[in-house]
Parts: structure tokens; C-alpha cells; sequence
């Protein structure tokens, strides 16, 4: 019988509760007070009736222990650029403020981004840029001063993408990111140890994309050559993608052929790692914006189109693209090497290779170095076929949160005429 009374007094306890704390008219310590007056429930009752109240508690806080959150953090680098003034046209050049119109002060980059958790596993990121980068197809190119607007300021969507993190070795991505090819491109910019990524992932590399990449966690850099930032030690890193293959801030398909990457990058030991990544694009039939060459623009209904040669009855369907890199951490020495190529039906070859090292003379000041070779033809030798070789240092006043970066380039033309474009790059970044 006084079991039977202990499980009526719980559940009157909790939803007398309820009621008294919406109406204020009787305690429940005071409701307790006058059933024990009356006999109807003892000391021993009462305080069994705590304890499974203190229970419950316990577990709506378990529950809810990860709510939706709400991060912001934010990034200004800005730039100093001395290019020696030759005919740059004639020449290779990096595809962002790397122009003799952009000597002296500029905004490099401009990044606010909000990420977090919705639910538990669910997770999500959005960054927009203020500033220069990839505002060239905002403008018409006849406008004048084109070359020079181009890379004015402008407000840009980057990132906006979710992921659903189901276990270390099965993530799901879905949105506008940065396409998975090469530990260079997925390295995040502040933690650059030179001011620009290597010359061949800059003219190769796949870009930002609409899709989807079923992927395993990234826990940090994929290896040492962002100073003080976390790497990720797992033995295996994957990535398999598919994409619209039309550049990013395209909010749709414009034709009917996508881009599908893959990626694995294995660590046999905490010092070095080896790694592969492969792109195919099929590139579309009338009008494209991911080929790398020329393209004649037409309007068509009042719209303007990238239109390719018809070779074979085909319009250079194919792109294959490979990366393989290594990279070796050993104590404060830090090196990097990349090769890409890019080759397909109605594309000659093109490739390059970067190999950078860091060595870290102190917590807070590093020398750095890179050697670029990139050739975008190799049927046809001239002045675009390059070797760059840039030196440097990293000064870390506060980590990576202020940072200063100075880099000298020079550039060596390996066939034809030689050009004067050597450049000096000094970056200034702050981090909050």
C-alpha cells in the first residue's frame, strides 16, 4: 500500500508543480507540509519524491547539452605590392591583385564568417569577403578601366554550406565550398605561410563550388605549415565530390554536365604524409566558365556566352586534373611539394609544381621560401612558361591573430624574351 501511495504522490508532486508555478496560490513545500499533517505520506516519501525530481533534472540537462550556437570571427590583410612595371601581358601572373595597376597599398582580403551547430552533429558555416577577390564577374568587360575594377571592392558570398558529422570517417557536405583538390587550396588562408598559395594551384586547382562531399572529419591542417595551428594526425583523410563545375556564386547548374573530385591523403607517421587528388569536368556544350584557355564571347538573346571551338564535333568535353603532394614535418623544418596536371580532348597539357619550406627559427618569427615551375602548354614555348623563386619571413607579434609576411618574388621567364616582374608582397594581418 505505501508503495502505491509513493508512486500517486510522484506524480501528483510533478504536476501539482507545474500548476503552482503558473499560479502562485500554494507552494509545493507547503502542499507536502499538509499531506504529511494528514498522514497520507511520510518523511520517507517526500524525500524519494526529491530524488527523482533531482533524476529528471539531470536528464533534461543531459539532453540539451549542446544547443544551437552562433560563432563569428573575422580577418583584414592588408597589402603592400611592388611589381616591376614590363609588359606584364606577355607574362604569367597570379590571378589576384598580381597586376602593375595594384603597386602600393591595397585590401588583400576582408573575411567575416559565422559558423556552429544547429542541433547535435548538424553543423553549418556561411563567410562572405569584402573585398576584391573574384569581383570580376560582377562587371562588363568593356566597361572602361575593367582590368583595374575588377578587383575593386565588393561584397561576396564565399562559403555557405552545412554538415551533417555522422562519425569521424563519414561527414557529409552540401552547399558552396571549397572543392576537395590539394592540402595547398584546403589550407586555410590566414595561416598561409606565404602570402600567396603556390603558383600551379592557383592557375590548376579546382575553386569554390556548388555541390556535395562525403568526406571524413578534418580535425586541423592537413600538415605543419600553418605555424602553431592544429594538424590532423588521423592516418587517413578522403574526400569524394560532386559539383556544378560553374564556379562559385552561380546559384545553379547552367548546363547539364558537373565536376566530380576525389581526394585521399594518408599519414604513416606524425612527420610526413602522401596524398592524391583527381578532378574531372565535363565542360558543356555552348557556354562554360571553367575552362582554362580562350573562349569567344557572344550575346544571345541579349545574354553573354562563352563560346568554345568545335573540334571533331566536340567542344573540349573532357578535363582531367591530378595533384600529388607530400609534405614532412620534422621538429621546426617544415617542407611541401606539389606537382599538378591538367590534360583532356581538346586541351594540350599544361603543368607545374611547387615545393615550399618553412623553418621556424623561433615562436615567433619563421623564414620561408618556394620554388614555382608552371607551363600552360607544352607544345608551345614562350614567356608564359615560368620558374618564380620567392624568399620570405613570417613575424607572428600575436600567433597567427597579427601577423606580418614579406615575400620577394623573382620571376624567371624560361623561354623567349626575358620581362622585368619581379614583385615585392608585404602583408599585414589581424584576426579577431
Amino acid at each position: 500500500m505505501r508503495k502505491w501511495f509513493s508512486v500517486v504522490l510522484c506524480s501528483t508532486f510533478f504536476l501539482l508543480s507545474m500548476v503552482v508555478n503558473s499560479s502562485a496560490e500554494i507552494s509545493s513545500a507547503e502542499l507536502l507540509r499538509i499531506l504529511k499533517e494528514k498522514g497520507i505520506i511520510t518523511d520517507e516519501d517526500i524525500k524519494k519524491a526529491e530524488e527523482l525530481k533531482r533524476e529528471d533534472e539531470e536528464v533534461v540537462v543531459k539532453a540539451a547539452r549542446r544547443p544551437k550556437s552562433v560563432n563569428f570571427k573575422g580577418r583584414v590583410q592588408a597589402r603592400y605590392t611592388s611589381i616591376e612595371n614590363d609588359d606584364l601581358s606577355k607574362v604569367t601572373s597570379q590571378k589576384a591583385f598580381d597586376e602593375s595597376e595594384f603597386d602600393g597599398f591595397a585590401i588583400r582580403r576582408v573575411r567575416l564568417r559565422w559558423f556552429g551547430e544547429v542541433v547535435d552533429r548538424w553543423k553549418y558555416h556561411v563567410q562572405i569577403s569584402a573585398d576584391g577577390d573574384q569581383n570580376a564577374d560582377k562587371l562588363d568587360p568593356a566597361t572602361p578601366d575593367y582590368a583595374l575594377k575588377k578587383e575593386d571592392i565588393g561584397l561576396k558570398l564565399q562559403d555557405a554550406y552545412f554538415t551533417y558529422d555522422m562519425n569521424p570517417y563519414f561527414n557529409i557536405t552540401v552547399g558552396q565550398f571549397k572543392s576537395r583538390f590539394s592540402p595547398s587550396y584546403l589550407t586555410s588562408g590566414p595561416v598561409l605561410p606565404l602570402c600567396e598559395r603556390p603558383l600551379v594551384i592557383d592557375k590548376l586547382a579546382r575553386r569554390r563550388e556548388i555541390g556535395i562531399s562525403i568526406e571524413s572529419a578534418k580535425s586541423g591542417q592537413l600538415d605543419g605549415r600553418g605555424h602553431g595551428t592544429k594538424v590532423h594526425y588521423k592516418p587517413i583523410y578522403y574526400a569524394v565530390g560532386l559539383y556544378n563545375g560553374n564556379k562559385f556564386n552561380n546559384m545553379r547548374n547552367d548546363n547539364e554536365n558537373f565536376m566530380a573530385t576525389a581526394m585521399f591523403v594518408v599519414r604513416p607517421s606524425k612527420y610526413i604524409n602522401f596524398g592524391v587528388s583527381y578532378a574531372y569536368d565535363h565542360v558543356g556544350y555552348d557556354s562554360e566558365t571553367t575552362v582554362l584557355g580562350k573562349a569567344e564571347e557572344v550575346e544571345i538573346n541579349k545574354k553573354k556566352y562563352y563560346v568554345f571551338e568545335v573540334k571533331d564535333s566536340k567542344v573540349g568535353e573532357r578535363m582531367n586534373i591530378w595533384d600529388f603532394n607530400t609534405a614532412l614535418d620534422a621538429g621546426p623544418v617544415h617542407i611541401q611539394v606539389e606537382y599538378v596536371q591538367q590534360h583532356g580532348h581538346g586541351f594540350d597539357r599544361a603543368y607545374g609544381y611547387g615545393v615550399q619550406g618553412q623553418v621556424d627559427l623561433t615562436d615567433k618569427f619563421q623564414l620561408t621560401a618556394r620554388y614555382d615551375e608552371y607551363d600552360p602548354n607544352v607544345k608551345v614555348d614562350n614567356t608564359f612558361d615560368c620558374r618564380w623563386y620567392t624568399a620570405g619571413f613570417n613575424w607572428f607579434l600575436h600567433g597567427q591573430n597579427v601577423k606580418w609576411q614579406l615575400n620577394y618574388t623573382f620571376r624567371e621567364e624560361m623561354h623567349g624574351e626575358n620581362v622585368d616582374n619581379d614583385a615585392l608582397i608585404t602583408h599585414f594581418q589581424v584576426l579577431f
